[in-house]
């Protein structure tokens, strides 16, 4: 096994149509529920791992959107540390590792950037060490980083988390290809900042709200109707799931104790904006992860009428238009 090695890795965002929220085990990262997501094509981190034996530390550079590059420090650094650690015990190396990551969309914003962000550096660094992983397997390692979507940025196009309640049977894999289905997520942005409550904070609090269990026994039935609205290309169907599920996870984000409120003035304009429009023949769909930024899903053939209108709206500051997209894939190997 080689000592040393380099390796690029990009890795998407994913927007999840059935939430995860809530972590069973910690240590593994293993959630309560199963989720259902689609990767987006231009909400990107790429990050590349080289190990080098003449370092004495790993060193962590972070260059965030819309800033300069940095080294990371506490939990963030950690993070990156420990997942390293975990990719070392495999390959049976020691090997420090100099890691740089970029992302090209505002991070802890409700856009899924940690999930972009642990696939890249998990994928990077498996082939920085030559590892001869699967994708599931790839899965499996992206999971135990502590951002547990980062799982669902292996796989290509609209993607499964199958969580069987053990590590091994917790994975995520492609239900259909990016091109299945011409389908668009238009992030409208209503405030770039980072959120308050991080999401792992809130993964933890689940178990005190009320709403708790009857949040535990919908979501079987959503990821069931996601499933099927992909695989018949039902918009209407797969919107209703986005909306109820995402309402249902904030509501138990609202009812934790201590509670943490994710949506602004500019989320429930951007609601109510789609809730006039649909009345108007223009089928746009909202869904919400851990912060005030709202994903509309709607057809690709509406989506340049949609982002113009969601980008006169005075609360949204800009958009970002994202089409069904790739896994996370190497593009630079050791060697090449």
């Amino acid at each position: 096994m080689q000592t040393a090695g380099r390796a690029t890795a990009v890795a998407p965002a994913n927007i999840a149509f059935v939430k995860y929220w809530g972590v069973r085990d910690p240590v593994l990262t293993l959630p309560f529920n199963e989720s259902v997501s689609m990767n987006l094509d231009r909400c990107l981190t790429t990050t590349t791992v080289a190990f080098d034996p003449r370092l004495d530390d790993d060193e962590v550079l972070l260059k965030l959107y819309g800033q300069d590059e940095r080294p990371a420090e506490g939990r963030a650094r950690e993070r990156v540390v420990a997942q390293l650690d975990r990719l070392r015990g495999l390959a049976g190396v020691a090997t420090r590792a100099r890691v740089r990551s970029e992302n090209n969309f505002p991070a802890d914003a409700g856009i899924a950037s940690s999930a972009a962000a642990f696939a890249a550096l998990t994928a990077a660094a498996a082939a920085a060490l030559g590892l001869e992983l699967s994708e599931r397997e790839l899965s499996i390692l992206a999971r135990r980083s502590g951002s547990g979507s980062a799982c669902r940025s292996i796989p290509a196009g609209f993607v499964h988390w199958r969580n069987d309640g053990t590590d091994a049977g917790s994975y995520a894999l492609s239900v259909a290809p990016p091109e299945h289905w011409a389908l668009a997520d238009i992030v409208a942005v209503v405030d770039p900042g980072v959120k308050s409550v991080g999401s792992a904070e809130n993964h933890r609090l689940v178990t005190s709200s009320a709403y708790w269990p009857a949040r535990l026994q919908e979501v079987p039935g959503h990821v069931v109707a996601a499933l099927e609205a992909i695989r018949e290309r039902d918009l209407q169907r797969l919107g209703e799931v986005c909306e109820r599920d995402a309402v249902s996870m904030h509501v138990v984000a609202m009812t934790a104790r201590p509670p943490t409120f994710y949506w602004s003035a500019g989320t429930l304009a951007v609601i109510h904006a789609l809730h006039r429009w649909r009345r108007e023949g223009l089928a746009g769909y909202f869904t919400i992860d851990a912060g005030p930024n709202v994903h509309v899903i709607c057809q690709a053939a509406q989506a340049d009428e949609l982002e113009a209108r969601l980008r006169a709206l005075p609360e949204v500051q800009w958009t970002i238009l994202n089409h069904p997209g790739p896994g996370t894939r190497v593009v630079e190997r050791p060697g090449s």
